[in-house]
């Protein structure tokens, strides 16, 4: 069985990245939500089935011990601003059963904000049904769109909560990515700087990471710059083709930058060129949240070799374009790591009566074939 490295102690009053520029954190809110440093696992017996040197995984799905994964990183700077700003409600659109509502659903209650997410149809799958559960039980509004309607209903949801004597609300975008969320991604590459020097692992040549909205890649790209790890990220793509190019995944990162130099001007002035970065664009498949059959098999070798679950949507995916790459550029001698942002919530026990009509499609159909 895959065993998890030590977490070490919990530091509620910083961040790594915090450490390294004093500043940034007098500038920029943040309040403590997940249990850092997330471990960074070896993975020998998938290695040695794929014929890899090392293959080491980045367990962002212990982010958190009930609600986890990689959107635990950017709440804990978006909700911190939420509650700057008196903000009562969070306003934001995606999928219908997305990680990052039903994670801002859940870490927001627990500062008195309510979530409404402008959701569009998506293909349905167990981790969808757990998301969705997971969300409606910590108290979110799901409000039913479509490709023309999203911007008319997600706007009506900015003015109806902001209107008359309610609390501000706060819009946040999808995936909850911005600048400000990325800052929680670029100490992710400090945290695994410090693991790389207390030898948990070697310095990897490569890490794979999804291409959804962006916001991971961008803030470990940018990340890793700073903290001095040579590496190559590469991005697989996991949403959509037209969406996740090295042009606006490397401007995203560049604007981070900017804003987080706007509160410390120590922090060196690294740009990340879309040549830095790499892409895999052959992992997708039929669309978004359609799951591949080579995924599938990939993350159910996963589970079998390291006891690792994955999703069919993001990680499954990922892990597939990882392969890919590994094979496309013959680098099974190099130092691999897999940056891991999924976590398998248990399932939440809600009666039918607390599901809206317009979702109720999704825990009656039926789910595609797979453990995630």
């Amino acid at each position: 069985m895959l065993k998890a490295t030590p977490a070490g102690t919990r530091d509620l009053t910083t961040l790594p990245l915090f450490e390294r520029f004093v500043r940034l954190r007098e500038g920029v809110q943040w309040v403590p939500i997940g249990e850092w440093p997330t471990p960074v696992d070896d993975a020998p017996r998938f290695a040695k089935a794929h014929g890899l040197k090392t293959f080491h995984i980045k367990r962002e799905d212990m982010s958190h011990p009930e609600c986890g994964g990689n959107k635990v990183r950017g709440l804990e700077f978006l909700l911190a601003e939420a509650r700057r700003r008196d903000a009562k409600t969070l306003v934001t659109f995606s999928s219908a059963g997305s990680h990052h509502v039903c994670r801002t659903a859940y870490h927001g209650r627990k500062f008195r904000q309510n979530t409404v997410a402008v959701i569009v149809d998506q293909p349905n799958a167990e981790y969808v049904r757990r998301n969705l559960a997971a969300g409606l039980a910590a108290g979110a509004e799901y409000v039913l769109a479509n490709k023309l309607t999203v911007l008319p209903k997600l706007l009506k949801q900015l003015q109806r909560n902001s209107s008359g004597n309610r609390a501000p609300c706060m819009y946040l975008p999808p995936g909850g990515t911005s600048p400000l969320s990325c800052i929680g991604q670029v100490n992710a590459a400090f945290e695994l700087r410090r693991q790389i020097d207390a030898g948990e692992l070697p310095m990897p040549d490569f890490i794979y990471v999804a291409l959804g909205s962006l916001g991971t890649a961008a803030g470990l790209a940018l990340g890793c710059r700073l903290a001095g790890i040579k590496t190559r990220v590469v991005g697989v793509v996991v949403s959509y083709k037209w969406y996740c190019t090295r042009g606006r995944w490397t401007r995203l990162a560049n604007r981070t930058l900017g804003f987080m130099r706007k509160f410390d001007t120590s922090i060196p002035f690294a740009r990340v060129r879309p040549r830095d970065v790499s892409t895999v664009r052959t992992a997708l498949g039929r669309g978004y949240a359609n799951f591949t059959e080579r995924g599938v098999a990939l993350a159910d070798e996963m589970r079998k070799l390291e006891q690792l679950q994955l999703d069919g949507a993001y990680t499954a995916k990922t892990l597939n374009g990882a392969m890919q790459y590994i094979e496309r550029t013959h680098m099974q001698d190099a130092h691999h790591l897999f940056w891991n942002t999924y976590d398998a919530i248990p399932a939440a026990n809600l009666p039918k009566s607390k599901i809206p009509p317009h979702l109720q499609k999704y825990f009656s159909e039926p789910v595609q074939p797979f453990g995630g």
